[in-house]
């Protein structure tokens, strides 16, 4: 945990010693000129536009994508992921994304 708090901070000496580790990003959207808009390639798996939708790659590998988070129905999403993402990994970096706090009222 040192390890990763550290690297957010800048400091990648510690990164380096911490064995296993990979460095997960965010997929930027590029402009579509067809869509007048910037956008993402799920894949087919993604029906509707959200802020929530993104798509994570290890740093320094743009083509494997390793977990997809979209938008599919009215309140409904799809998750996709695989190693090194955990299930629980991949459940959480979606909880986070969600901006009110889930039960309090």
């Amino acid at each position: 945990a040192e390890g990763c708090l550290a690297n957010s901070m800048g400091n990648d000496e510690v990164l380096k010693d911490d064995a296993g580790l990979v460095a997960i990003r965010n997929v930027d959207p590029k402009w579509n000129e067809k869509l007048q808009a910037h956008s993402l390639n799920f894949f087919g798996r993604v029906k509707l536009a959200s802020k929530k939708n993104f798509l994570l790659v290890p740093d320094g590998d743009p083509d494997n994508v390793v977990c997809l988070f979209g938008k599919v129905a009215r309140d409904t999403y799809v998750l996709d992921f695989k190693p090194p993402l955990s299930c629980v990994q991949a459940f959480l970096t979606v909880l986070s994304s969600f901006e009110h706090r889930l039960g309090v009222s």
